[in-house]
């Protein structure tokens, strides 16, 4: 997609934000996975406010002899083994679900981390992240590991199956569950985790996730268009 075309999704998600949030910030980050340099760029260009990448290996070889001048996040699943490539390149990991990956984030750190943690809010088997009811238990346990920083939670929400009203609902209930949580995790004031953050919201259903609290939406397709 051409300059132009990136500019004018971004400046109507911003305008659809403006309408949808008027009292509160909503950060739109921009998913470039297998997207080059130059489109990422070009979203930056545009004023998105965070870009996201999936894969350690493909953000040090896009970015690595230049970071972006927005925030850097890493939200898809880390292995432990690529931690120390990634390290020093992001600003933020999204995606943290393990002891083993936020005790490694934390031996590899030289100064403060943030992380977020990845809730699997539906529930399904082929997805990451920790179940709902785990999440407060793993934010509590963040002190044994004090070069790292919460601050907030990240969902990848069930697809819709259907357009009935009975999947809406279903949809909504799963980011209201968020909502909560991330409003639980909150209310406990660790100094380790302000919790300022709830990461909610892709390309079919980011206005619903604006709708219920959510502060960052991740876009990819809508932006760039479908991967050639």
């Amino acid at each position: 997609m051409s300059k132009t075309l990136i500019a004018e999704r971004v400046a109507e998600i911003k305008e659809k934000l403006r309408e949808l949030a008027p009292d509160r910030r909503v950060s739109l980050m921009a998913v470039t996975k297998y997207r080059t340099r130059e489109e990422a760029l070009a979203a930056v260009a545009a004023g998105v406010d965070i870009l996201g990448e999936n894969r350690i290996q493909e953000a040090v070889q896009k970015w690595g002899d230049e970071k972006p001048s927005v925030a850097l996040h890493m939200i898809g699943h880390v292995q432990t083994n690529k931690v120390k490539y990634g390290i020093n390149l992001f600003d933020s990991f999204d995606s943290v679900d393990s002891d083993r990956l936020a005790e490694m984030l934390n031996h590899r750190a030289s100064g403060l981390v943030r992380v977020m943690i990845e809730v699997n809010v539906g529930r399904e088997t082929s997805k990451s992240g920790l179940m709902p009811e785990e999440t407060l238990p793993f934010l509590a346990s963040f002190e044994r590991w004090p070069k790292l920083q919460v601050t907030g939670l990240m969902t990848v929400l069930p697809a819709r199956q259907e357009n009935s009203v009975e999947e809406s609902r279903r949809i909504r209930r799963h980011m209201q569950e968020m909502v909560d949580l991330w409003r639980m995790c909150r209310s406990e004031g660790f100094p380790w985790a302000p919790m300022t953050e709830l990461s909610m919201g892709m390309t079919g259903d980011w206005e619903w996730a604006v709708e219920a609290g959510s502060t960052i939406i991740r876009l990819g397709t809508f932006l760039f268009g479908p991967r050639l």
